[in-house]
Order: C-alpha cells, then sequence, then structure tokens
C-alpha cells in the first residue's frame, strides 16, 4: 500500500478550519473516504473548543434559569413543524413548550403530561418528522397536524410509509421535426442483455420502516418495555435497536452541527465514500467470530496513519448519516470502527444488525457474542452510549438475549462461526 501525504494547501478547498500541518491515509482509494475523519474530528474538536468557551456567557445571557439542551431544541423543532406551537427553538423546555408538548399528547392519545415527555412519545414525533421532511410532505402534499395523523396512518397499516405520488401533468405538446431522408436515424440494435439472477429479489427491508413499526407498537403499550414488564424477548431487543439508532442519530447531528466548512451535503458525500471504504470489514462481520472482526477492524484502523479520537469522532457522524440515509453498509462500518477504537458499548448496534439482518447475513448465534462482549465491557465499566441515565438497561438487554432459544444462545459459548455458515447463498461468485 502506497501512503500519500496531504499538505494544508491541498485541503483548502475542502473544510475551512484551522491548517492542518500532514494527514496520512491508507492507499489512493481510500483518501476519498478515510482521510474525512481527520477533517471532521479536526473541524469538531476545534469547534467545541471555541463554544466551550462560550457556552456560559451564552447561557447566563439569555435563559439561565432554564438549561438549553439539544433534546428539547429537536423537540421544538419537531413540534412547530407539525403546528403544535412550542415557540422559538432555543432548546428551553418552559411553559410554551409544554403546553405545545401536551396538545402533541392529546391528539396522539397519549397520557397529557407536559413534564412527562416519555422518550417513545419524543422517538415517534421524531421519526415522524424526518420522515415528513425527506419526502413525505411533498409526496402526500399535507402540513401540520393532518401529516403527523397521515403518518400514524400508514405505520398502522403495516407497509411502508410512502404516499401516492401526485398524478403526472399532461404532457407538453411539441412539434416534431422529421430528419432529412438521407441521415440515417436508425439506432443500432442493442446486444442481448446480461443475465440477472436478481432482477426479481425482494425490496431490501427499511429499518427506518421497522423502526416505524416498532415505535407505534410501543406506543400502544404504553411505553418501553422493562425487566418488570418484559414477555417477548425478541420485541424488547427491536425496541432497544430503535432506541439505539435513534440516540445514534441524535449524537451524531449534534456533531454535525459544529462542523464547519463543510454543508450537509458535503458531509453525506464523505461519509458515502467513508462507508465504502469500511465495506469489506462490515462484510465480515456475519464471517468472523466477534474478537476477529474487531481485531481485523483495528488492525485497518491503524494502517489509515489516521488519530482514533478523529475516526472516532468521524464514525459517530458518518453512523448518523447511515441511519439517517437507511445506509445500513454505512452504519455497520461506523459502528465496528467506533468498537475498534476502544467504545466496546458500540458493539449492540453490531449485536442488533446480526440478530435482525440489516444491511448483513441474519447470523443470531454471532450477535449473541456481540451482545455479551458489549454487556461485559459495559459491567466492567465501560461508558455507557445509549440512555445512559437508565441503570436497568444494560439488565434488560441481558436478560432479553438470555431468553432467546438455545440455538441462538450458543454464540454466547464463543469460539469461531459455524463452519458451514448456512445463512450464506448456495454458490459462489468469481470475481
Amino acid at each position: 500500500m502506497i501512503f500519500r501525504i496531504l499538505t494544508t494547501a491541498a485541503l483548502v478547498g475542502t473544510l475551512a478550519v484551522a491548517p492542518i500541518t500532514e494527514a496520512r491515509a491508507d492507499a489512493g482509494d481510500f483518501i476519498g473516504g478515510a482521510i474525512v475523519g481527520g477533517l471532521l474530528g479536526h473541524a469538531i474538536t476545534k469547534d467545541q473548543q471555541r463554544k466551550q468557551q462560550q457556552r456560559t456567557t451564552v447561557v447566563r445571557r439569555n435563559y439561565s434559569s432554564i438549561p438549553s439542551t439539544e433534546r428539547g431544541a429537536q423537540t421544538q423543532t419537531a413540534l412547530n413543524y407539525f403546528g403544535y406551537n412550542a415557540g422559538r427553538v432555543d432548546g428551553q423546555v418552559g411553559s410554551g413548550t409544554r403546553r405545545a408538548i401536551e396538545a402533541y399528547q392529546a391528539s396522539m392519545g397519549y397520557p397529557v403530561n407536559g413534564r412527562d415527555f416519555q422518550p417513545y412519545q419524543f422517538d415517534f414525533l421524531m421519526q415522524a418528522y424526518y420522515w415528513g421532511i425527506n419526502g413525505g410532505a411533498a409526496q402526500t402534499q399535507m402540513a401540520g397536524q393532518p401529516l403527523l395523523m397521515a403518518y400514524r396512518r400508514q405505520i398502522q397499516t403495516g407497509g411502508a410509509v410512502t404516499a401516492a405520488q401526485p398524478a403526472p401533468l399532461p404532457a407538453p405538446v411539441t412539434t416534431v421535426v422529421t430528419p432529412a431522408p438521407a441521415v440515417e436515424a436508425a439506432a443500432p440494435e442493442a446486444d442481448p442483455a446480461l443475465p440477472n439472477l436478481f432482477a426479481n429479489s425482494a425490496p431490501t427491508v427499511s429499518l427506518a420502516n421497522r423502526c416505524n413499526s416498532v415505535m407505534l407498537q410501543t406506543s400502544t403499550n404504553g411505553g418501553y418495555t422493562t425487566l418488570a414488564s418484559m414477555t417477548d424477548a425478541d420485541f424488547t431487543l427491536s425496541e432497544q435497536f430503535c432506541l439505539a439508532r435513534s440516540y445514534a442519530i441524535a449524537r451524531g447531528e449534534e456533531l454535525m452541527s459544529q462542523i464547519q466548512g463543510l454543508t450537509t451535503a458535503q458531509i453525506t458525500e464523505q461519509c458515502g465514500s467513508f462507508g465504502q471504504m469500511l465495506r469489506p470489514k462490515a462484510d465480515a462481520v456475519s464471517l468472523s467470530a466477534q474478537p476477529q472482526a474487531e481485531a481485523e477492524m483495528r488492525s485497518f484502523a491503524q494502517s489509515t496513519g489516521i488519530s482514533p479520537a478523529d475516526l472516532a469522532s468521524t464514525s459517530r457522524v458518518c453512523l448518523a448519516v447511515g441511519y439517517s440515509q437507511d445506509d445500513m453498509n454505512l452504519a455497520l462500518g461506523s459502528a465496528l470502527m467506533l468498537v475498534a477504537m476502544g467504545e466496546p458499548a458500540y458493539g449492540e448496534l453490531l449485536a442488533h444488525h446480526l440478530r435482525e439482518g440489516f444491511g448483513t447475513n441474519q447470523r443470531r448465534d454471532l450477535a449473541m457474542q456481540w451482545y455479551q462482549a458489549s454487556l461485559t465491557a459495559l459491567g466492567n465499566g465501560a461508558t455507557p452510549v445509549f440512555m445512559p441515565s437508565q441503570t436497568e438497561r444494560p439488565e434488560l438487554l441481558q436478560q432479553a438475549t438470555m431468553r432467546l432459544q438455545p440455538a441462538e444462545r450458543q454464540g454466547l459459548l464463543g469460539g469461531a462461526a459455524p463452519a458451514q455458515n448456512a445463512t450464506l447463498p448456495t454458490f459462489s461468485v468469481t470475481e
């Protein structure tokens, strides 16, 4: 592999931040994706330092009695979008925002208490908001509360969250100019089509739609499953998967807002390259035991020459992009990189992906290895990354995994993956 040295001059057009003296990446194709780790990480670090110096003064000058939070700002944005007047988006949840929450709760049939905004209520609101701004409003030609109700109706049908396309406009009347007879206008005969064994294969299942359905069931159940109320271990794990996904999106978007010099579209594009470079390691997750997959990604990360801190920052941002865009390859690779960079709590995401088959072959036996590795690390003092204030969450995950069928729990015994790889296709492709 040939390493390239990128000078400050070569990066000026990419990111307007303080000069970067040198950044290393693996072979040429990797530059387009992995070097974003150094760029985004550097921007995040510098901007965090600047914001840390300003934060106290800004809060004290405005509303010192009410703390401003990212979740508060997200809540206000979504409530205003659906016509529940939460006032100015400042992240400070005061009486006006609580009244808007109560109006939302009442229209959804939830218990009305603006001071008790349950996580499942927040998650459903944000899922509907992301759907609306990403095409739902344009397709349904609706806005405000009718748009929210349309989203709920489509979730209740059990189908994909899509809306009917508007009727096509009449074709415009045009004048056809007939070419001169001397000009041969006939197109050449097309070559025989190449065979495509996957032309009629089923469409890829969307994790976003899956989580929409899970959140609706959670809402019907009156809240998230607890240790005392758990009866369905599979649903409990799916519920926690969607909860972790929401937290990953929120964390990544918070970091994304701190990056200067790159638009959201540019960040998304670079994360796409990042995911392509991680794809071989992500694909191997369903073929290798947990320790081997983690070790291979760590070795790969070390070969890039990019600092672990920058790779971790980039992975958090790209994890959010992956989940927001329903790009399972990007999400899976980013989560694996975070584990390799010393954050084992993210191994929970790999377990969820393997258990349900999103972005990878379904391997419930290997999923158990990732669950156990993540939970063991948390028990040994690793920093939790999903709902850290819920102290019973690790125990809930542990109990849910132990209630699965014995054949699925065999992954807890460790060791290599079964030799037959039964979930893989029965034919091989030579590249």
